[in-house]
């Protein structure tokens, strides 16, 4: 605004505005003299056409932007942290490396815009159209992005820390190595989605659609997972110990060499479910279906497993060292006096109604 002397001066720019055969703000910006990538910093441009304009490295801080159109702009470097940009077309943009931290993106259009590298932690993200976007190595620390649309977008390494995704639609999303710690996730859809090798610990993931999802290797150490669908999930070598999965849907999924040391698998539908060679050492597994399970050198030492249904469940050379059974549908006498022999605790009496493994069998028992 340099070139901006005196108010005498007005309406000589106006003259010019109007005579200017564009529309393009840009354009019209620099026939007054004005530089877009400094003189607009906490200015009001909501409503603004700046579609197809190079503003890498611009100073937006503060800048309202909402209800813009930024489609394919280019704001690679640009500085746009407590920016208003709710309802903005951001479609096919490049924010690449851009600081949007605190800014507000709501229900804004960012599909397919390449935000690899950004900064937009503590960002307001709600409800915004993310659809295959480009989020790698993104920073979305504390972000709110309930309800956001996320489907097969990439979050690949991204930052996610502490993030609100409640009821978010990341279907066939990649998470690869992403961290998710302590990351709210309730009712989000993530069905087909890549997680292998994210950190997921204590993430709070109830209700959540998880069918079909990739968790290879996964941290889900602490995690909430009571109620949600892992139903044919891929959770070869994941980490679950201390893990919540009460009444959560297992079948059909793979659990092989997976941890799920004390977790807490209370009335689980594990059908099918494939837990060979994996570590369920004092877990709570009262009521769980098991029917079909491959415990095939399981280790379920002092487990629970009262009331659990274990009809053609394989247990052939499982570890029952101290696990309780009592009332099992599929184990026969002999097979109760197989893991007698093995160290298990066989209840004779239903008198045990508790969630939890207990200290000491309350139960009449066998004794060897």
């Amino acid at each position: 605004m340099a070139d901006v002397k005196s108010l005498q001066e007005l309406p000589a720019l106006i003259e010019q505005i109007l005579a200017a055969e564009t529309d393009n703000f840009a354009k019209l910006s620099a026939k007054v003299g004005l530089d877009l990538k400094v003189d607009f910093a906490t200015a009001d441009l909501s409503d603004t056409d700046l579609s197809n304009t190079n503003l890498s490295n611009v100073n937006f801080i503060g800048t309202n932007l909402s209800n813009a159109c930024l489609w394919r702009v280019n704001l690679r470097g640009a500085d746009l942290r407590g920016a208003q940009l709710n309802c903005a077309n951001l479609r096919g943009a490049n924010l690449s490396s851009t600081n949007l931290r605190g800014a507000n993106l709501r229900s804004a259009d960012l599909r397919g815009t390449d935000l690899d590298g950004a900064n937009l932690s503590d960002t307001n993200l709600r409800s915004a159209n993310l659809r295959s976007s480009n989020l790698s190595n993104a920073d979305l620390r504390g972000a709110d992005l309930r309800g956001a649309r996320l489907y097969h977008t990439d979050l690949s390494n991204a930052k996610l820390r502490g993030a609100n995704l409640g009821r978010a639609d990341l279907r066939n999303a990649n998470l690869r190595g992403a961290n998710i710690m302590r990351t709210y996730l309730g009712g989000a859809y993530l069905s087909g989605a890549d997680l292998s090798g994210a950190n997921l610990n204590e993430a709070n993931l109830t209700h959540a659609k998880l069918n079909q999802t990739r968790l290879r290797g996964s941290n889900l150490i602490g995690a909430n997972l009571n109620i949600a669908n892992l139903e044919g999930a891929n959770l070869l070598r994941a980490n679950l110990s201390n893990a919540r999965l009460k009444h959560t849907k297992l079948s059909c999924a793979d659990l092989l060499r997976a941890n799920l040391n004390r977790a807490d698998l209370a009335d689980a539908d594990l059908s099918g479910t494939d837990l060979g060679l994996a570590d369920l050492s004092h877990a709570n597994l009262a009521r769980a279906k098991l029917i079909c399970a491959n415990l095939n050198l399981t280790n379920l030492s002092g487990a629970n497993l009262r009331n659990a249904n274990l009809r053609d469940a394989d247990l052939r050379g499982a570890s029952v060292e101290n696990a309780e059974f009592a009332n099992n549908l599929g184990v026969s006498e002999q097979m109760k006096l197989v893991l007698f022999k093995q160290g298990a605790i066989i209840a004779t009496l239903n008198c045990y109604k508790a969630d939890f493994l207990p200290s000491k069998p309350y139960c009449r028992q066998l004794k060897p």
